[in-house]
């Protein structure tokens, strides 16, 4: 795929945006992820839209919980190229409102596969690599490429799983639903924790999620009082604390 040509202005500007001022992400990755990007929303700007609302979701993650998510540019990265194999879905696919058969359902399924490849052929880190290969895999197994169990794969990979989900079922435009509320999202996520969705990735999208709904109550709060309200709605999430490394 060549990548020529294409100016990544709109792309990279928002990549470095979600970013912020505390992380400095490897200019050429920046560069080569905005490349990509740009080329998504001239295939499809929906799942362009998308991949950006995922991005926000997974760096209020990262946010709430570092030490347990690890790098911030892997997080940026990885959940921003998350969709980008949908460059070889065809767009009747990705917009289309009926049910899909089967034969399209498993070409939509192997955007997983082919995003990882391309980003493994674009020489970008495993972390990132993994994060679009593996975001539709499942806690208990059963999901897609691999079957494989998402116990054995990195926290990051498993926040973009419940972030990609969130969004998905919160966001505008989908044809066949109208938007969840973000409770109503949460609860359905809550109710596949540990099979689907890992636990923990679920506590720690509740706790972003009640984070940038509410800045100001939460910030009002003193930083032990606030450290408490932060593990109770993880306790109540998935039956135990974040480790205590994440506060």
């Amino acid at each position: 795929m060549d990548l020529g040509g294409v100016t990544p202005t709109q792309a990279e500007h928002a990549l470095r945006r979600l970013a912020g001022g505390a992380l400095e992400p490897d200019a050429e990755l920046v560069r080569q992820a905005g490349l990509l990007l740009e080329r998504l929303r001239r295939h499809h700007p929906a799942s362009y839209a998308h991949s950006f609302r995922v991005t926000h979701w997974t760096m209020a993650m990262w946010r709430a919980a570092p030490a347990w998510l690890g790098c911030g540019a892997t997080a940026l990265l990885g959940s921003a190229l998350h969709d980008v194999g949908k460059l070889y879905v065809p767009v009747r696919s990705l917009a289309s409102r009926e049910p899909l058969a089967t034969d399209e359902r498993r070409l939509v399924q192997a955007h997983a596969a082919a995003g990882g490849a391309l980003l493994a052929a674009r020489r970008f880190p495993r972390a990132i690599i993994d994060v679009a290969a593996h975001h539709h895999e499942r806690w208990d197994g059963g999901g897609y490429p691999s079957g494989q169990a998402a116990t054995s794969l990195a926290p990051i990979v498993r926040a973009v799983a419940a972030a990609d989900a969130f969004t998905a079922m919160t966001e505008p435009g989908r044809s066949y639903r109208t938007p969840f509320s973000q409770e109503a999202a949460l609860r359905e996520l809550e109710a596949c924790r540990g099979r689907q969705f890992d636990p923990q990735a679920v506590a720690t999208l509740i706790l972003a999620v009640t984070e940038e709904a509410a800045p100001a109550p939460m910030e009002a709060l003193p930083h032990g009082r606030r450290a408490g309200f932060l593990r109770r709605v993880c306790l109540a999430a998935c039956g135990r604390e974040l480790m205590p490394a994440a506060f």
